[in-house]
């Protein structure tokens, strides 16, 4: 296999299940790892995305202004090591941050209700290790939502400030890389055994 398995930080919860009783893969790593070494990179686009894309230097301005920054940049900088590959939206000399555009007041709310969700918890904290901080930010934000082929526009920046963003702060954590790190090569056994069976099935009479 010509290619070296590291995990997406966005993609750590994929691989984090619990092991089955003889240690091996759960099905939603193995399934996460099926996809990753066929490398079709199908692109998934929906209104909730359009709208990220959209308003996303808006929102970081936003987030740096309610949270006291001043003034924040998208980072355009993806690190990797042995292990781990990632982007983080906004990297401070304090922390690295996360933006996510909420889709309207509902979903925000719904936020609220749900907590810090644990596939994002886990991503920032493989951000705090790539970056070396030990901080991290997930910040949720209600921008304006532009008009697109989804919605008209709507407008939410007449609302009251604070009824328009939550965060969560989310602390380094060395045992639980610690963790990824050894699921990783878990994976890597995974996929060679599975590059072994697809190159030695493929094209062939069986």
């Amino acid at each position: 296999m010509n290619r070296i398995f590291k995990i997406r930080c966005s993609a750590i919860s994929k691989i984090m299940g619990k092991l089955k009783p003889d240690g091996e893969l759960p099905q939603t790593a193995k399934t996460f790892l099926n996809e990753w070494y066929a490398n079709d990179n199908e692109q998934i686009y929906s209104k909730y995305m359009e709208k990220g894309i959209n308003v996303e230097n808006d929102l970081i301005d936003f987030m740096a202004d309610v949270l006291g920054f001043g003034l924040a940049e998208k980072n355009r900088i993806r690190l990797e090591d042995e292990f781990f590959t990632g982007e983080c939206d906004v990297d401070l000399p304090s922390c690295v941050i996360d933006v996510k555009a909420s889709w309207n007041r509902k979903t925000l709310q719904c936020q609220v209700l749900d907590g810090l969700d644990k596939d994002y918890e886990a991503q920032l904290k493989g951000y705090c290790h790539l970056y070396k901080k030990d901080k991290a930010i997930l910040f949720f934000g209600l921008m304006n939502t532009p008009e697109t082929n989804y919605s008209e526009e709507i407008v939410y920046e007449d609302m009251p400030v604070n009824e328009r963003w939550i965060a969560y702060s989310i602390d380094s954590d060395t045992e639980f890389i610690e963790q990824v790190k050894q699921r990783v090569l878990l994976c890597r056994a995974y996929l060679e055994k599975h590059d072994i069976l697809i190159k030695s099935t493929l094209g062939r009479l069986n």
